[in-house]
């Protein structure tokens, strides 16, 4: 949570700026899964924002251009833990 408020204070940023939320759905280790999808659910609670989904697979030679596309696959939110 620091990081995130470290960089929202570098762009000179509040929290209630936030509209939209991408957050990582994995393949990850699923404490660092769950503490980023409670953070994400939790900001998107407070301010209304929405919360997008997408798994690494989606971020084709890093492109993070390609999350713009997600926006209309607004599913339920179903990470994938790796062991």
């Amino acid at each position: 949570m620091k990081l995130l408020l470290d960089l929202l204070n570098k762009k000179k940023l509040k929290i209630s700026n936030i509209a939209k939320i991408y957050v990582n759905l994995g393949p990850g280790k699923f404490t660092s899964l769950r503490i980023s999808l409670s953070i994400a659910k939790a900001i998107s609670l407070a301010n209304k924002a929405i919360l997008v989904g997408f798994y690494s697979k989606d971020l084709i030679n890093k492109n993070y251009k390609n999350l713009i596309k997600l926006d209309k696959n607004k599913s339920l939110i179903k990470p994938i833990y790796s062991s």
